[in-house]
């Protein structure tokens, strides 16, 4: 059977068999909103290394039925290991770093609360994320979600931080030090992570912490950039040069 280039996307969280029942969001979006039929050929992915091409079996009241045909390996995942470490910013600009980053690449988004950030997470921030890469996904071909941690303290980042090989770490007080000379002098890093304040930057305090804990600090130039510039800039560079586009 032939299939479609770029045919819909369907996220689930999990295929057991054959047979996949879309229900509530996504099964609204196949019958309301594309208005499929049946027989129509879709693709299905749920968090692993695979797409699912399928056949629409069943539309119903509140499912649909899908039935497996075709398992491939999918090759949009990203290679590289990179996480960004974000301060908390205005919701529809942190909604729109998840989108970006999940379509360039980036693996782990980890949110966190500084001196300077005014907005505070009220325990919501990461299932709206979790809904916003999954959605992204499916328009640029992933079929693994970024992972999206609970928003951190900046100064309890210990234990994670001890896992990168590389910390690159966006700092407006940085005069001398810039991104190509730190990539170009850990060029075998394999564990990266960013890290983009809000748009109050830094206490010294949280600087001073970040040194210690083996970040590199570097300057963005001399133009001032918003903090969803920052962090969709530098996964753009930093994942290029690491060759997640060749």
């Amino acid at each position: 059977m032939c299939y479609i280039i770029n045919m819909k996307t369907f996220f689930v969280d999990k295929i057991d068999g054959n047979l996949i029942k879309l229900e509530d969001d996504e099964h609204n979006h196949l019958k309301n909103v594309l208005r499929l039929n049946v027989n129509d050929q879709v693709k299905v992915v749920c968090g692993d290394e695979f797409n699912y091409y399928c056949k629409v079996c069943e539309i119903n009241k509140k499912d649909s039925v899908l039935k497996v045909e075709k398992k491939e390996l999918n090759t949009a995942n990203p290679k590289v290991n990179l996480t960004c470490y974000m301060a908390l910013i205005k919701n529809d600009n942190l909604t729109l770093v998840v989108q970006k980053l999940t379509e360039l690449g980036c693996s782990n988004f980890v949110p966190f609360e500084s001196a300077y950030t005014v907005n505070k997470d009220k325990g919501t921030k990461t299932e709206k994320l979790i809904t916003v890469t999954k959605q992204s996904l499916k328009q640029c071909g992933r079929s693994i979600p970024m992972n999206i941690c609970d928003t951190k303290n900046i100064l309890k980042l210990d234990n994670m931080l001890k896992a990168h090989d590389l910390i690159i770490f966006a700092n407006e007080t940085e005069k001398s030090s810039n991104l190509n000379t730190v990539l170009a002098k850990n060029s075998n890093a394999k564990n990266i992570a960013i890290i983009v304040g809000c748009e109050g930057g830094f206490a010294q305090e949280e600087i001073k912490y970040l040194l210690a804990h083996g970040a590199k600090s570097i300057s963005l130039g001399n133009r001032i950039l918003r903090a969803e510039t920052a962090a969709i800039m530098l996964t753009s560079i930093v994942l290029n040069h690491f060759k997640e586009y060749c």
